[in-house]
């Protein structure tokens, strides 16, 4: 029996997707949980797998279409099956297929307010380009035509990496070397990286991208919906750098190299586990435990704010989680992610140490109920035995719904990561 794929939601309240790419052609078999075709998020390119077997009857949704959530855009079934019925899909075609015309992809300046371009062509009559969402975004600001830069992502896909490297030819274009730099001295072993700043000219209008409306509805939904309140603690992490840099000098030729955020997400997973309260969202009809940890991660980039999460991390070692933690920025960076890491996060950390800021507040990602916001560790005054002595100090801030948990279980939950930051060798277990 013929069964419809449907657009599927990639990410909390995605409204629609774009098919950026067929991986199969019409009359090939299909095998359940593999992967027929790229998607388009408001977040990035991610692959689309089926959830039957069988023959890809029919393509509903050609390349370049603008697809609702829920809303068919391809049959699978029997070998020989005629497909009798389709439900009928309200898309929008946001480019021309591969075998359509374009002339020059370039002469257009008209700005995009909601649907940007997924296809470019590499020819005026030919081809079609891969590139991910940040390095479409990049090549637009800085005038560079994606058609002279070499991917060296999965499937020759352009990604963020190469377009910063491109070195163009500024006698032939002499207006690219706008933002040529902005990026050179980025923090490419930190989950967040600082996004590049777009110039614009006075009383100018700036189009909103997709990501920038995406982030306005989800950030606007939490803070509507979710009563926040907010518990902050200063936490002495001598001790803990102390131990990242011996582990560091011993383990730096296996590779290794610890972070002050890995130390934090392991201290996160094990309160966690003491507090699971935390690692739960709220229903009408109660509070739903999450089966599995799943520490999401705020990473900055060009466009806005991505939070995709390390799965299933509630049993690795403080070297996993490290690992699985640089994996997940190096991914995001070159647009890999699969849809569970943009989705199934269970608990928040956001990050601002490396800009030096001291201390501020999350907003909780829904359906999360709490987010930790951690600053820089700096040099203080602190009192040690009665002493007082120069310790390296950082402020951690937890951002939860005061529908599942009171601020005395935010203090508890708090207090238990101070404990396991104060006391790190508790980490190693």
């Amino acid at each position: 029996m013929a069964t419809e794929l449907k657009m599927p939601q990639m990410g909390y309240d995605m409204e629609e997707g774009t098919v950026v790419r067929w991986l199969k052609e019409e009359g090939a078999a299909v095998n359940r949980n593999e992967p027929v075709a790229e998607i388009e998020t408001d977040k990035a390119v991610v692959e689309f797998e089926s959830d039957s077997e069988g023959v890809l009857l029919k393509i509903v949704a050609p390349e370049g279409t603008i697809v609702p959530v829920g809303q068919t855009i391809a049959v699978v079934g029997n070998a020989g099956e005629e497909v009798t019925t389709v439900s009928d899909i309200p898309t929008e075609q946001t480019t021309s297929t591969m075998d359509s015309k374009i002339e020059d992809p370039e002469l257009s300046n008209e700005p995009e307010q909601f649907h940007e371009t997924t296809q470019v062509s590499s020819e005026p009559n030919t081809g079609r380009i891969l590139a991910t969402p940040i390095a479409r975004r990049i090549a637009e600001e800085r005038g560079i035509s994606l058609s002279n830069i070499a991917g060296s992502g999965p499937g020759g896909r352009i990604t963020k990496k190469d377009v910063e490297e491109f070195e163009p030819n500024l006698a032939s274009n002499p207006t690219i070397s706008v933002s040529a730099e902005t990026t050179a001295n980025e923090e490419t072993v930190s989950p967040i990286v600082e996004p590049v700043t777009t110039p614009s000219a006075p009383g100018e209008k700036q189009p909103l991208s997709r990501m920038r409306q995406q982030i306005a509805r989800v950030t606007v939904k939490s803070k509507s919906e979710k009563p926040h309140f907010y518990v902050s603690a200063e936490i002495n992490m001598t001790n803990a750098m102390s131990l990242r840099k011996q582990i560091n000098d011993q383990l730096k030729d296996d590779g290794v190299r610890l972070t002050v955020n890995d130390l934090i997400v392991k201290a996160c997973i094990q309160a966690l586990q003491k507090y699971p309260k935390f690692n739960a969202y709220y229903e009408n009809d109660g509070i739903q435990f999450n089966d599995e940890i799943n520490i999401a991660v705020a990473i900055a980039d060009e466009e806005g704010l991505i939070v995709p999460a390390i799965l299933d991390c509630g049993a690795k070692s403080l070297r996993q989680v490290s690992q699985m933690i640089k994996d997940l920025a190096e991914r995001s960076s070159n647009g890999t992610l699969s849809p569970q890491e943009y989705t199934g996060g269970t608990f928040a950390i956001s990050n601002l140490g490396m800009f030096d800021v001291s201390s501020f507040v999350a907003i909780i990602h829904p359906p999360q109920s709490a987010v930790l916001a951690v600053g820089t560790v700096s040099e203080k005054p602190i009192v040690v035995d009665g002493e007082i002595t120069v310790g390296q100090v950082m402020t951690a801030t937890i951002s939860a719904d005061h529908r599942i948990v009171d601020g005395a279980e935010g203090a508890q939950f708090l207090i238990e990561v101070k404990r396991l930051l104060q006391s790190p060798t508790s980490l190693m277990v």
